[in-house]
């Protein structure tokens, strides 16, 4: 249900203080008739689609211990300023306000309208912050992670500096991260003109090499359907699983409602038709790469790219399946091929810019203010650390690895 629309209390010489009005919402359901037409008009990333966040919170948030407490700010005529899907959640005896999403959320960030700052200039957002904490639950610390500095109107693709990065307190502990983008371009060729040549000779050397060996059993789906998108989604599951364990990663599927999520998403969104679009390349019969990825407005959305190993791993499969997809995404007029988070070395390869992602908390509580000076205090030992030779060896000697010269 929502809380009754409360007047946000700015001091704001010269302004009228009671402009801007906030609802806040404790369901998803309960927002989302004003959720999903901000998505309309507002800018945002895909990550902040109602589809989204509500498919995870049903299946990781409940499980996780968030509660919503979805923000909505309005003008005097009502439209929706922004939205914020806040969440609280409990952890060693905190209450701690972020974004909803979690781990399978690359960019957390609220929807956002064109009008903004010229309803509340840059100067007031840190006041606006402060005033709007008011109107929240009570909380001992935020705590926002990977939000873009600057947020993409999905249509237009202007863009607009992201409040949230300025929190009061934010930019002291700010820990910057980098998501990897490639401008797509009018045409394929034009996009090959700017990278490696080498790398697109050897992907179609591949190709055939996959077409001698099993002659007309080469298949590329690109937007799966029904049983069939079922299927690649399972295979995704399998081949991210491998290589997870393989690398020493975290396996996130060997948990309960990460594979939900992504089933259900595109069960709910996918198709040739939905947003969630699932890819594969077969060989004959054996799915041999996968591929789960969104598109949102100009940007498409490479997410979670599986691929087999063994006997396929010598014809670059992973490779052959991007770039049918990337090929794919030109011929449908998308602008950007979004790489998302990670440094991975093929993202460089794709790449041509990159988008700044800045995390941080900020204590509200005199409790969350010690923690998070606590945290501050311990990030910066731990990074002096790491230019010590010799602390950094006694680590690795205390993990059972070899010092380094």
């Amino acid at each position: 249900m929502p809380i009754e629309p409360a007047a946000l209390p700015l001091d704001r010489p010269g302004r009228d203080a009671g402009a801007l009005q906030v609802r806040v919402f404790t369901s998803l359901e309960a927002a989302r008739a004003r959720w999903e037409a901000a998505e309309q008009d507002c800018a945002g990333y895909g990550f902040q689609r109602f589809a989204w966040l509500s498919q995870w919170q049903r299946h990781l948030g409940q499980r996780q211990g968030w509660q919503p407490v979805l923000t909505e700010v309005c003008d005097a005529a009502g439209r929706t300023l922004m939205f914020i899907p806040f969440g609280l959640q409990r952890r060693a005896g905190l209450r701690v306000l972020g974004l909803l999403g979690g781990e399978v959320t690359d960019y957390n960030a609220c929807l956002l309208h064109p009008d903004f700052a010229s309803q509340l200039p840059m100067a007031d957002w840190e006041a606006f912050w402060r005033a709007l904490l008011r109107l929240l639950p009570p909380c001992d610390l935020v705590r926002i992670g990977r939000s873009p500095l600057q947020i993409e109107h999905p249509a237009s693709g202007a863009m607009f500096d992201n409040p949230l990065a300025h929190w009061p307190q934010a930019r002291a502990g700010w820990k910057l991260e980098r998501a990897h983008v490639a401008t797509l371009g009018e045409s394929f060729e034009v996009f090959q003109k700017a990278r490696s040549a080498k790398m697109f000779a050897d992907t179609r050397r591949q190709r055939r090499r996959l077409e001698e060996l099993c002659p007309g059993g080469v298949r590329i789906v690109l937007r799966a359907e029904g049983s069939e998108q079922d299927a690649i989604v399972a295979a995704m599951a399998r081949q991210k699983a491998r290589r997870w364990r393989e690398t020493g990663s975290r396996d996130v599927f060997a948990e309960p409602g990460y594979l939900d999520f992504y089933q259900g998403l595109a069960a709910d969104c996918g198709g040739a038709q939905g947003w969630v679009q699932v890819s594969a390349l077969f060989i004959g019969d054996e799915i041999v790469a996968t591929h789960w990825g969104i598109a949102h407005g100009r940007r498409f959305y490479w997410i979670m790219p599986g691929y087999e190993d063994g006997q396929w791993g010598r014809y670059s499969v992973g490779r052959v399946l991007m770039d049918a997809v990337l090929q794919d995404c030109i011929a449908r007029g998308f602008a950007l091929f979004d790489l998302t988070v990670g440094d991975e070395a093929y993202k460089a390869q794709w790449a041509d810019h990159e988008l700044a992602l800045a995390s941080f908390e900020a204590g509200v509580s005199w409790r969350g203010k010690g923690v998070a000076a606590l945290r501050r205090l311990w990030r910066a030992a731990r990074e002096k650390a790491r230019g010590h030779r010799g602390l950094r060896n006694l680590v690795r000697r205390l993990r059972g690895r070899a010092p380094l010269p």
